[in-house]
């Protein structure tokens, strides 16, 4: 989270900056763009079966998927563009609709297009009977949609990269705050890899903060044991609300899972990140997912909110969505640690106590409190504490937190 106090109140102050007016044009195209459903899959058949949802368009055509580890609850982010929804299913892991396989069909409601949200939707699969069925269905494999999250939106699944990447420069990570649909559009979002996948190694997942990028773990993934373990970096556009982002972070990890099937998996996040991540988890919990989660490691991360953000929705003409999650009286930030978190995994928190701030004798790292990085909720379920003589970039070059991170990592082998 780089300068979100400074940022915040500037857009609250500042209302006729280009940034403001970016964001009202980028969110009002969101809004005509994308709709929220919840819903309940269910399966008295198969309750543990991999399961494939799949968005249909007017004309039948598959727009995009989402897999789910087993039948249950979910919410998912979709594009008004889609007239229906097909699940099954994939018993051998083809991504394919298979006529022996179970399955459901919903048409959306009438007012899909015209609500922001809608709840409540019940798929029931049902056992198949040997042919295809007559409504809509996804033909031949899903594979070539694994990147689509919306029409229109690719997101990244294993690209490899390196952190030198002009799409990691500070211009485009501001862009995911204050045009964070134009930022999924370039194509931007998702997971990238450093090197080609190799499965001996296990998958470090990096999860920035707010305005920030991939880049900024550049020399804390010095640290990391290259021979045992393979980073990934997750990019997303850190100006909507935080249920959002986590959420789409589990959809993207599950699709790698499916192809790559990783046993383990361990989160490294900083600043807001660690509210990402906290929140993935919360999903992962409520859906009997992620079962490959080992530790999730906050470095600087507000679990107690920012004030300013306050402020935000006070008076800035254009509320950033981000802004509804991070106030500290958010209903998001007072539910957040209601769930507890998955079964084993551990919550290392790293917190930063050198305060650089000029304006505030508060104690903390500069730019979070340390009310804040130690909520006490957070603490009560966490399994160790570290402090660091650290503002809150600096703890992300610090040696002795770099070699902290690794020693988590490295002791938390199965």
């Amino acid at each position: 989270m780089y300068r979100l106090i400074f940022l915040i109140f500037l857009a609250a102050n500042l209302a006729g900056c280009g940034n403001l007016l970016s964001l009202k044009r980028d969110l009002k195209n969101y809004q005509a763009a994308v709709t929220e459903l919840s819903g309940t899959l269910h399966s008295a058949d198969c309750p543990r079966c991999v399961t494939v949802l799949v968005m249909l368009g007017p004309e039948g055509q598959s727009l995009s998927y989402k897999i789910f580890e087993r039948p249950g609850d979910f919410k998912i982010i979709l594009s008004t563009k889609v007239e229906s929804l097909f699940a099954f299913h994939d018993t051998n892991h083809n991504l394919e609709f298979d006529p022996d396989e179970p399955f459901a069909w919903q048409a959306l409601p009438d007012t899909f297009k015209t609500d922001r949200s809608i709840s409540g939707l019940r798929l029931d699969i049902q056992a198949a009977g040997g042919g295809r069925p007559e409504s809509p269905y996804p033909r031949g494999c899903l594979f070539d949609l694994r990147n689509k999250l919306l029409s229109g939106v690719d997101i990244q699944l294993g690209s490899v990269t390196d952190l030198a990447q002009a799409r990691f420069d500070p211009d485009f990570a501001e862009m995911g705050m204050w045009q964070p649909l134009h930022f999924m559009q370039s194509g931007f979002a998702g997971i990238y890899f450093l090197e080609p996948y190799t499965p001996q190694k296990i998958p470090v997942l990096f999860v920035h903060g707010i305005n920030g990028s991939p880049r900024d773990f550049a020399v804390l993934l010095q640290h990391i044991d290259r021979k045992k373990y393979q980073p990934w970096l997750f990019y997303y556009p850190s100006g909507l609300e935080i249920p959002v982002i986590g959420y789409g972070m589990l959809g993207v990890l599950n699709k790698l899972w499916l192809e790559h099937d990783f046993k383990d998996l361990h989160i490294v996040a900083h600043s807001m990140g660690g509210l990402v991540s906290r929140s993935f988890l919360n999903d992962c919990r409520q859906e009997y997912e992620c079962d490959y989660v080992r530790t999730f490691t906050s470095i600087s991360s507000p679990f107690g909110g920012v004030s300013g953000a306050t402020n935000g929705l006070s008076y800035s003409p254009v509320v950033m969505p981000v802004w509804r999650s991070m106030a500290p009286e958010s209903i998001f930030l007072r539910e957040l640690f209601a769930t507890p978190l998955p079964d084993g995994v551990q919550h290392h928190m790293l917190f930063g106590f050198h305060n650089t701030d000029k304006l505030s004798t508060a104690s903390g790292d500069g730019t979070i409190f340390l009310a804040s990085q130690l909520r006490l909720a957070a603490q009560r379920q966490s399994t160790s504490l570290r402090g660091f003589d650290e503002d809150h970039l600096s703890i992300l070059t610090s040696v002795q937190a770099g070699t902290h991170v690794n020693t988590i990592i490295s002791n938390s082998q199965p």
